[in-house]
């Protein structure tokens, strides 16, 4: 039996602000509730396909609310009190219901008329009540500015105490407007907003109570701030809580329910709304929330890192975005080298604290983008202890690719650290032709470490995250990935939900699913309304069960983004190796690679070509001549030629076959460039002479035979 303790809390998390009469028809989600009352297991199985059914239609928020109306709260009680998945199908329909609002109207007339009656000392109870509900249902967090003023006015008692009573009742949407109005120069007012934030609970407040609390001027601010701590058992300073809120905010996105179209400041005691695209919506907060640990503490290293953070995320999403063909998101490409300089601008020591944290909290975004970022400003006589050089060490190849070609980068190619991985690392990234980045979401035994074998294999690119809710805020700011595998039963959401989210965004419109499912067949038929977007796979799942799930989803799906993905890392990673080579770094592990490039196209292959005449043996030269010899462009077959010789020059001999493979090119109608490079070949090869004197006849002479 619940204790009544957990009734209260599971009855709160359904009381939604919203009036109404039960209307709902009889529907599969009531025949579900009924079925689930009459308690048997057989009864408990029906109702378990019963809301299945509701959920394969994947309701609206509208008819989220009908069904949230068509059942008592006793009901969601059962619902809620269930375990497994008949309390996850509850929760996904509930906060569906909580999504289900009007438009929030900015009317500011209409707001303050209802703001003076909420507030008025002389309104009836019934006129307050009204008004406020109707600031709740139609405008929301915008109610706040207009009861701010009633807020801060000293001489207006009647208005502070109905001001806050109406925020308190508005609840939860008024939440960061009333953070942002604890910075204000009045005193009054920050108390009265701390007041509200107290009886609101809402822990997205605990930095602000926090900074309140340890530095406000007013006695009567901080006895309030503290209580809320104490009350929500809060620990930590102030610039502790706005790093950790802004990590939140990164890796776990918004919660459901409090997403919106503005982000609030106080601009000259006036509070202001500030329109974001939902896709960097979490990222502004993120930055937000971080810009203000840095006020708190302008020394403090970790706030800085969480502000260079926001910003490379950002600036990662948009671009991702971009590439996806999100044209909300090219709207924003201008921003982008504004968030990279607001990164550069902490420094290289920022920055690697930065790398730090994104190498920890495996978030790619941050860490590739703090690696970019250290590629410019990084200090070259601190080179060797770079975080960048831990990056090689991840088992994200997105992340090591960026780390090996950023130190060859950073350094010039001269004295790179940990060249041996360095070159390791760009060996592999050269090769690279598909790559196929999978994103496994799920916590089953061996998951992870299937994950981590599958990641090393050339063409995959492959993270995992435990839950639904790093799993889901992966993929958004992630949006490039090929395929999503996603265990069937999951701690902290449903895959239905999660499959229905990547259908909506247009970034994923290519993206398959898996499901791993202990019951394969039943989870066939659970998830055939995916059919076409989902496969389902028996688990558990090996790397190599997990590597031919991936190939058998993409068959068929056009493999152009993984080429051109793949592509990008093979000529940074071509040129990188080039650069090492020039500046004497030994890339001897990487020679095998490059000799497999040189039939590509020219922005691998030349590079690829140039770097083994600088550090290749007589091994390689076999690999050139074909490309000097072959359908390549004029460039690869000069580069392939000069290379010839540089390693002919280094070497104590030339074999027959090579000096007969450069006189058929000296003899043939090859180009003056490419034959005038060829001839430089000869002229370093250590040839006898009578060999030479052979080579001399092939160059071409004046006239030509006159027919007969």
């Amino acid at each position: 039996m619940a204790s009544s303790l957990t009734k209260s809390l599971l009855a709160s998390a359904v009381a939604l602000v919203v009036a109404g009469a039960t209307t709902a028809q009889d529907s599969k989600f009531q025949e579900g509730v009924k079925l689930l009352r009459l308690g048997t297991a057989e009864d408990r199985t029906k109702a378990l396909e019963a809301f299945r059914e509701v959920l394969k239609e994947d309701p609206s928020n509208e008819q989220a609310m009908s069904y949230y109306r068509s059942i008592t709260q006793d009901e969601w009680f059962l619902l809620l009190s269930q375990q497994g998945e008949i309390q996850q199908i509850a929760q996904s329909i509930l906060e569906r219901a909580k999504l289900e609002k009007k438009e929030r109207s900015r009317d500011a007339a209409a707001i303050e008329a209802l703001a003076a009656t909420a507030c008025a000392a002389d309104s009836s109870y019934d006129d307050r009540r009204n008004a406020i509900l109707k600031l709740s249902a139609d405008h929301g967090e915008f109610a706040v500015a207009a009861i701010a003023s009633r807020l801060g006015n000293p001489d207006d008692a009647d208005g502070q105490v109905n001001g806050i009573a109406a925020l308190i009742q508005i609840g939860r949407s008024t939440v960061l407007p009333l953070i942002e109005l604890c910075k204000s120069s009045n005193a009054t007012a920050r108390l009265n907003a701390a007041s509200a934030l107290v009886h609101i609970g809402d822990d997205r407040a605990a930095p602000a109570m926090a900074m309140l609390a340890q530095s406000d001027d007013q006695e009567s601010v901080r006895t309030v701030a503290r209580s809320f701590l104490t009350k929500r058992s809060v620990r930590g300073s102030a610039v502790e809580l706005y790093v950790g809120a802004s990590a939140a905010y990164l890796q776990g996105g918004v919660a459901p329910g409090a997403f919106s179209e503005v982000v609030w400041s106080l601009t000259d005691d006036t509070l202001v709304a500030r329109d974001v695209p939902a896709l960097v919506y979490a990222a502004e907060l993120a930055k937000s929330s971080a810009l203000d640990g840095v006020k708190a503490d302008p020394s403090s290293k970790d706030a800085q890192s969480a502000l260079a953070q926001a910003n490379l995320a950002e600036a990662n999403l948009i671009e991702t975005s971009i590439a996806q063909g999100d044209e909300k998101a090219k709207e924003l490409e201008g921003m982008v080298p504004e968030f990279k300089m607001a990164a550069l601008a902490t420094g290289p020591s920022t920055l690697r604290l930065a790398l730090e944290a994104g190498l920890k909290k495996d978030q790619a975004n941050v860490a590739i983008g703090a690696i970019e970022a250290l590629a410019h400003v990084e200090d070259r006589t601190e080179l060797s202890q770079s975080s960048m050089v831990a990056a090689l060490n991840s088992s994200d190849k997105r992340v090591r690719y960026a780390a090996a070609t950023a130190l060859v980068k950073a350094s010039n190619g001269v004295a790179v650290p940990a060249a041996d991985k360095v070159v390791d690392a760009l060996a592999q990234a050269v090769t690279e032709e598909s790559v196929r980045v999978v994103q496994v979401i799920g916590n089953a035994e061996g998951l992870a470490q299937a994950t981590k074998e599958a990641a090393s294999q050339r063409g995959y690119a492959v993270a995992c995250e435990a839950n639904a809710i790093r799993g889901m805020q992966s993929l958004l700011v992630n949006p490039g990935t090929d395929v999503v595998v996603i265990q069937e039963i999951l701690p902290d959401g449903l895959p239905e939900d999660m499959i229905n989210n990547i259908k909506k965004d247009p970034r994923m419109a290519n993206t398959k699913v898996i499901v791993v499912a202990k019951d394969a067949e039943s989870a066939t038929s659970r998830f055939e309304p995916f059919a076409g977007l989902v496969s389902v796979v028996a688990g558990p799942l090996t790397s190599e069960s997990l590597v031919a799930a991936v190939n058998t989803a993409m068959e068929g799906v056009g493999a152009e983004p993984q080429n051109v993905r793949a592509e990008g890392y093979a000529t940074q990673a071509s040129n990188a190796l080039l650069a090492m080579a020039a500046g004497k770094c030994s890339i001897t592990g990487a020679l095998g690679s490059l000799d497999r490039q040189l039939d590509r196209g020219d922005s691998v292959a030349v590079p690829a070509a140039k770097a083994l005449g600088l550090n290749g043996a007589e091994g390689n030269l076999a690999a050139l001549v074909a490309a000097l010899k072959g359908s390549g462009s004029v460039e690869l077959k000069v580069a392939s030629a000069e290379s010839i010789g540089d390693i002919l020059g280094r070497a104590a001999t030339c074999s027959d076959d090579i000096a007969q493979a450069l006189a058929d090119v000296l003899g043939s109608d090859a180009g003056m460039q490419i034959r005038l490079a060829v001839a430089g070949a000869v002229g370093k090869a250590k040839l006898d002479a009578a060999r030479r004197a052979q080579l001399f006849s092939s160059i071409k002479k004046i006239g030509t035979p006159v027919a007969n």
